[in-house]
């Protein structure tokens, strides 16, 4: 009955001081985190609250990814354990990294994205779409003879506003401007939106 009940005290000790644990490394890795997205946000485009956000979330986890592999591994005895967890050290050898990963992932997400709009974005260039009437007297060509147009230029393989090949016998517009070459739908599309060419945004 005694060892029961030692058994089990000492059970609720380990859980407490893991629950403990757990918590201190979310919260010191969420502080890091914030401290050095904080920074990077700053110095960037992001901003000083956007960028602790994504400090915060990523330092938390990765805190407590540290603390899964300590807890199966051991690669630290407990004294280095508590010794790197009071001086934060821990933290900012395992977090800072994780934390400037993740925001070198957003930073390249948004200038992709700024870079996609920027493709897209009619509003900012003053440039306007072509009307219907004029889109319709675009000169229209049809693919034949693919294989042999290839050889002599790859750009004539692929559409370049949705990436797909041209198909023989299918219709494609050419631009009189540049003479480049799309499918019929892409590029009217495109023209009713903007009246430049997207490859090399030559006037139509």
């Amino acid at each position: 009955m005694v060892h029961f009940e030692l058994r089990s005290f000492l059970n609720v000790v380990n859980r407490v001081f893991m629950a403990s644990m757990t918590c201190a490394f979310a919260c010191g890795g969420g502080l890091v985190g914030i401290i050095m997205g904080a920074i990077k946000g700053q110095t960037t485009e992001t901003g000083l609250v956007r960028g602790s956000c994504v400090g915060a979330i990523t330092g938390a986890i990765t805190a407590l990814q540290i603390m899964d592999m300590m807890a199966d591994g051991e690669p630290f005895s407990k004294a280095a354990l508590l010794h790197s967890l009071l001086n934060g050290k821990v933290f900012f050898e395992w977090v800072s990294p994780a934390v400037l990963k993740a925001y070198q992932w957003q930073a390249s997400a948004m200038e992709m994205s700024l870079s996609f709009t920027d493709i897209f974005d009619t509003d900012n260039n003053g440039s306007r779409g072509l009307s219907e009437d004029k889109i319709n007297k675009l000169p229209i060509r049809i693919f034949e003879n693919l294989s042999m147009m290839a050889q002599r230029d790859e750009e004539l393989n692929e559409c370049v506003i949705c990436l797909q090949d041209f198909k023989n016998k299918e219709e494609g517009r050419e631009l009189p401007s540049c003479r480049h070459i799309f499918h019929l739908k892409c590029i009217d599309d495109w023209l009713i939106r903007q009246s430049s060419c997207p490859i090399c945004r030559r006037d139509v």
